[in-house]
This record gives C-alpha cells, sequence and structure tokens, in this order.
C-alpha cells in the first residue's frame, strides 16, 4: 500500500485490494476464515475499548489530546478496520452495499422524529 493514504482520496477497493496483497503475500489465506477473522475483529476491538475503560466524557477528551495515546488508538482502530476487510475480502462482501443496506434498515428503525437528540425508542402513551 501507499505510503500516506487520506479517507478523501482513498476507496475501500482499495484499501480491500491492499490487504489482500499483503495477506496473498504472506499466504495467510487458509487462516482467514469468516470465524478467525470475526474473532480478530472482537479481539482487536477489545483492545480499543481498554482506552476508554472507566473513563468519563471529559477524561475521554483530554486521552485523545494525548499525541501518544491518540496514536495508540488510531493503530487499534486500524486493526479493527484491517480485519473487517479482511473478512469482506474472505467472504466477498461488498462493504459499501452492506454499509448502505443496512443504514437503509436504520433509517426505518429509527426515525428522525422519535430519536433526534435521543437513543432510546420513546415511552409509548398509556393507549398506544
Amino acid at each position: 500500500m501507499e505510503e500516506y493514504l487520506s479517507d478523501c482520496t482513498t476507496t475501500i477497493a482499495e484499501l480491500r485490494a491492499g490487504i489482500a496483497a499483503f495477506v496473498a503475500a504472506r499466504e495467510w489465506q487458509p487462516f482467514h476464515s469468516a470465524k478467525n477473522l470475526s474473532m480478530s475483529i472482537a479481539i482487536e476491538a477489545a483492545e480499543l475499548m481498554e482506552h476508554f475503560q472507566w473513563l468519563g466524557p471529559e477524561e475521554t477528551h483530554a486521552l485523545l489530546a494525548d499525541p501518544i495515546v491518540r496514536d495508540e488508538i488510531a493503530g487499534e482502530l486500524a486493526d479493527v478496520l484491517i480485519y473487517c476487510l479482511a473478512m469482506s475480502n474472505a467472504c466477498d462482501l461488498d462493504i459499501s452495499e452492506a454499509v448502505s443496506a443496512k443504514m437503509t434498515l436504520n433509517e426505518g428503525r429509527f426515525p428522525v422524529d422519535a430519536f433526534k437528540g435521543r437513543f432510546r425508542r420513546p415511552q409509548r402513551e398509556k393507549g398506544d
């Protein structure tokens, strides 16, 4: 993969191709089953969560202001995304299509008028 990539100029297809090339060069395809990759995603997500465990909003903000910790967090987030992209390769899933389909479902599940500014479904009135 290129030395410097940006969200503004890099496609998901390019990222997937770079990961596929990395995996192929090491002949790791036999180890990249859906089970193994899904477990790897969970493990890396847990490593990401460790940075934030037990922190409140102010502490989280301060943590993200530390450039060393911010780089560690970026690395863990990258690990999660790398495994997600590797899984999409292994399962031959189109990530953009999957995200689009899921967002369409979420639009129906979480209508703006019922969820704007809140994360829980509003309580129903008696008789509803």
